[in-house]
Order: C-alpha cells, then structure tokens, then sequence
C-alpha cells in the first residue's frame, strides 16, 4: 500500500508506519500539565545549603573515581576482553601525537548474538569512541562525553572503524547479517556510560531489517516516497550528495530522525566511499542537533533495502497507545520553520 497519512484544514493529523503499521497522531498533547514537575520543584526548594567548596572537592574524588572504575577509560585496558583494533590520535587528528588510543574495539564482554549461533565465535563488538569518559568541565556524573561533540574527522574514524569491523565479522561464514547501532545514555539502555558503539554480526537478518526488507520489495518506490513525503510536509533537514535527512513522524519514539541514501541498495560495506561519506556526516549532523540527550541509532543497509540510520532519542514524553503514537501539534510546525 501506498503511504497513509490524513490531513485536515492542510493540517497533518496522523501518518501510518509502512513498515509497522502504527499510526502517529498529531494533537495537543502538550497543552497536559504536568504533575512531576511540581514535585520536582518542592525537592529542589528543600534541598539542604552545602558549602561550595566541599561540594567542587567531593565532585572531584567522584569523577575521578568513576574514571578509575570504568572499563572503558585509559589505563583499565586489562578489564576488558582483549582488543582487535585500535586507532592511535595522530591517525585521525592533524598534529596530533602520542601513543594512546583514540577509538578502541573489543569483543563484548556478553555477546548479543550468543557464539553458539555464529560459529563458535563472539561476534559482537564495542567501539570505544573516545579515551574521555566525561565532556570538558563536567559539574556531575551526568556531564559525559557525547557523540556530537567528537570533531567531523574523528566520526568518520569512527564510522570507517564500525566498517572494518563488520568486515571482520562477515568474514566469519556463519555471520549473514552486521548491524552497527549505538545507545546514548542510561534511558536508551546503554549499560555504560563511557561513550561507545556497537556492531553485531548475526546468523540471520535481525527482524526489523527483515521487515523493511520485505514491505519494500511489496510495495516498490516506497522509500522514493517517504523523501518527497517529508520533502512536501517540511521534514527535510539536508541533502548531501544522494543522501537525505529528515524528522521522521512516524519513529519509534517522539523525536526520530533518518538518514537515506536512495541509490545504495548494498551493505553498508559495499557502499562506495562517495556514498558513505555524505551518509556519515548526515548521522553526525543528526547527532550533534540532539547533543547529550539519550538516545539510539541503527544502521540498516542492503540488499533490499536503501543505506539508512534510524535515530531515535527520548526527548519527548511518550505513551504507546494501541499501537499509536502521539506527538504534540508543535513539533510540527518547529520542524516546518526549519527549528
């Protein structure tokens, strides 16, 4: 079937998921007053006075503690399972020097896919991004390092890295399929909070590729529709060189973005560089409009479907309603103002 959407007075009202089928509507959702807010309110105004300087001094011990308990962070090497790929700094940044890492791939300590489905071997992996655990001048434990505040030349490290490694998984012959994915904070379900990817090699399709895989060779230009359909209701964000971004109404979450490039029908390692580079800093544009909030993005390639991320972050509240969806009326016209 063809892309479902209503719209009353030019108004979009709602749009159906062609893969899914669950229907987003567009309401005044926001217009709900609150009652966690108040509470929040009464907890801070209760809040005992502390001495400023004590409070600095016990924020320094608690960083660097977490730094010293974090697997993932510079000198906690032996904690994780040994490393099959690293990146040096003066291999991605000019003038850069020294012999640490940059970016840091070991095998995941829990397999995602369990071994005994892909030869005997783990062929989940995690992408260290960065040696720095928490963003510059951090006033907490919240104030982490995030993706959109790695420089553009270290992303596509990063990316190129993330593709080297599903080289490395594919060449395992039980391995059919390699997803490359990534959660952003606690509230995305990452386990930890040093900034890192993840690629999975896997015996079969995961399903939601499986199920894009098949609605699209069902119903034949219809990623050529989802482009013009945010291209006519102001959803677009960018094109780059075959590649498009744009806010997705229909996401898994309130505030969800995606990134298309229409003529790689490939795996993402077979696409060509001219392809994947425009890809690339498309997610990282997406990633540093949504900064350190949480959330995830997923990397679904080909054949049988279109080279395109999911991003999806937990911004807005959200109730699953039936399998509906509703976003607040707003939105709508933030994005049309290109907001």
């Amino acid at each position: 079937m063809p892309l479902e959407y209503r719209k009353d007075k030019g108004e979009l009202v709602w749009v159906r998921n062609p893969f899914t089928g669950a229907v987003t509507y567009f309401t005044h959702v926001h217009r709900k007053p609150s009652g966690f807010a108040r509470q929040a309110q009464d907890s801070l105004l209760q809040e005992p006075t502390v001495d400023r300087a004590l409070l600095q001094e016990r924020l320094l011990q608690e960083l660097e503690a977490a730094r010293r308990a974090c697997p993932f962070c510079p000198g906690n090497e032996e904690h994780t399972p040994p490393e099959v790929l690293r990146l040096r700094p003066r291999d991605v940044l000019a003038g850069a020097t020294g012999d640490g890492w940059l970016i840091r791939v070991v095998p995941n300590l829990i397999p995602r896919i369990p071994e005994c489905c892909t030869g005997g071997r783990n062929e989940s992996y995690v992408v260290i991004e960065d040696p720095r655990h928490f963003a510059d001048e951090p006033q907490g434990h919240e104030d982490l390092l995030y993706t959109g505040l790695l420089p553009p030349e270290q992303m596509h490290a990063l990316l190129a890295t993330d593709l080297e490694v599903a080289r490395r998984a594919y060449s395992n012959p039980a391995v059919r399929h390699v997803l490359i994915r990534k959660n952003q904070g606690r509230q995305s379900g990452a386990s930890q909070p040093h900034v890192h990817n993840q690629v999975i090699g896997s015996d079969m399709p995961l399903p939601s590729v499986a199920r894009e895989v098949a609605v699209s060779a069902g119903e034949r230009g219809l990623w050529d529709e989802l482009v013009a359909f945010a291209r006519d209701h102001g959803f677009l964000l960018a094109e780059r060189d075959g590649c498009v971004s744009y806010f997705c109404p229909f996401g898994t979450f309130p505030r969800s973005y995606e990134i298309v490039c229409l003529d790689a029908w490939v795996r993402a390692i077979d696409v060509p560089e001219a392809r994947w580079r425009p890809f690339v800093s498309l997610l990282y544009d997406t990633l540093q409009l949504l900064g350190p909030i949480p959330l995830d993005y997923e990397i679904h390639d080909g054949p049988g479907v279109p080279l395109h991320a999911h991003v999806n972050a937990r911004h807005h509240t959200y109730s699953n309603i039936g399998g509906t969806l509703n976003l607040p009326s707003t939105l709508v016209a933030a994005h049309r103002r290109g907001r």
